[in-house]
């Protein structure tokens, strides 16, 4: 077992319909580097146009508890990757 505590979070965004989910968790999991545990699909809502997935990313570092601020940081950038690769935009 981890010595050190992770932190669970949930995001979604919405993707052209062309986009797989393999590509976004790509991203996400490049993005999230040393501090993503891991990052899975956990909701997925395809329409005509768009496709919304949403990301369950557990974030931890082996040697301390992670601050609010430290995974804030690699959220903006996770959302930044997503954006610019992906055209991902935030769901709500």
């Amino acid at each position: 077992l981890p010595s050190s505590p992770s932190v669970r979070q949930g995001r979604a965004w919405w993707f052209p319909a062309t986009v797989a989910a393999a590509d976004v968790l790509a991203v996400v999991r490049e993005a999230g580097g040393a501090l993503l545990a891991g990052a899975d699909v956990f909701d997925v809502y395809a329409g005509e146009e768009r496709t919304s997935l949403a990301i369950r990313m557990e974030f931890r570092a082996g040697d301390r508890t992670l601050t609010d601020e430290e995974v804030a940081q690699r959220r903006a950038k996770i959302d930044a990757a997503v954006a610019e690769r992906l055209g991902g935009e935030p769901r709500g």
